[in-house]
């Protein structure tokens, strides 16, 4: 995996002694945008960004690694004040939570194990091949919503997180799977004996309008006051181009909105 650009020690150089504390949750099973390393650290490109907006606005942040299905139900409760784990802006979210502006975009790859849908190319390749597989998706994620709707006759099959999907998939339990195309590398590189492989077109939002309008943070629709701040931290981090050089760090590519 590409290697993080590290916040930490500058943060503790530069945040003042009562700095206030952010309670950050992510689901940290979904790399390269968060994961955790062989010393027991969440790592990322989200981890990045979030330790860069806790830096610009003089915060400390204090980060929280839980399954992604709990994200959203926890923040509501008032156990985090943010969550950060590539969570797409959808109208279904905006009910229940308030969101920054987007930081990121990403569009989305179906995935399988060895050579079975080499052949696939466009969409309505996907529409027939998938008719009857069962397909993985991480609960509660927007790739539920955007399989149920546009490949009905698919097998949906849900997990927790994003390593058991994979690991359904290297056995043989699953078909295929949905993930952001940006994991699918990551994924493959860190679980070589799955033979992971893409197939089919990217899904992106202008076909696909469940997977959201960029990705952003998540708050508590009260909580007004943090999400402005947090908002002129992103267009400064987007204007200085710190979130683009963050993204090509972990991505390869600028990812920025």
């Amino acid at each position: 995996m590409l290697k993080s650009i590290s916040f930490i020690a500058a943060m503790a150089m530069a945040l003042p002694a009562s700095a206030e504390t952010l309670r950050l949750a992510t689901s940290a099973d979904y790399p390269p945008w968060e994961s955790v390393n062989s010393a027991g650290a969440m790592t990322g490109f989200d981890i990045d960004v979030g330790n860069a907006i806790c830096q610009k606005i003089e915060a400390d942040c204090q980060w929280t690694n839980q399954a992604y299905d709990g994200l959203i139900p926890a923040l509501e409760a008032g156990q985090y004040d943010i969550v950060i784990s590539a969570v797409s802006i959808t109208e279904a979210r905006l009910q229940r939570i308030a969101f920054s502006a987007p930081y990121a975009q990403a569009p989305a790859s179906f995935g399988t194990a060895g050579d079975k849908f080499a052949d696939v190319s466009g969409s309505a390749d996907l529409t027939s091949v998938l008719s009857g597989k069962v397909v993985g998706v991480q609960g509660s994620s927007i790739f539920e919503g955007l399989v149920a709707n546009n490949f009905p006759d698919a097998q949906i099959k849900t997990y927790e997180r994003a390593d058991q999907i994979i690991a359904d998939l290297g056995i043989g339990r699953l078909d295929a799977a949905v993930l952001e195309t940006t994991s699918w590398a990551s994924m493959a590189e860190a679980n070589p004996g799955a033979n992971l492989k893409t197939f089919g077109p990217q899904l992106a939002f202008s076909d696909y309008p469940e997977l959201g309008d960029g990705i952003g943070l998540g708050f508590q629709k009260s909580n007004e006051a943090l999400k402005a701040r947090v908002d002129a931290a992103i267009a400064d981090l987007l204007a200085d181009g710190t979130i683009a050089a963050l993204s090509e760090t972990w991505f390869g590519f600028d990812a920025t909105p």
